[in-house]
């Protein structure tokens, strides 16, 4: 079994990782990466950014329903 040195390493892969990859790079660091998951991260494989606008959407029209009667007349439509 051979072994390997590195300065740092980086517990995910996920959007923040990569930030701290580069950058440990760049400073002329040695970086390993170890993830359990393929590389990546939670929002890039299992889409965070669409709970993000479901949830948005329906507290968009959660506020538009409390709002009928004094200054919307309908609540708003969504078209996905």
């Amino acid at each position: 079994m051979s072994s390997k040195s590195f300065d740092t390493i980086v517990i995910g892969s996920g959007t923040s990782a990569y930030f701290a990859i580069s950058a440990l790079n760049k400073a002329g660091q040695k970086v390993a990466v170890v993830d359990e998951r393929p590389y990546g991260g939670t929002c890039t494989l299992r889409g965070c950014q669409p709970k993000k606008y479901l949830v948005a959407n329906a507290e968009a029209r959660a506020m538009a329903h409390h709002l009928q009667g004094i200054g919307l007349s309908e609540a708003p439509r969504t078209d996905w």
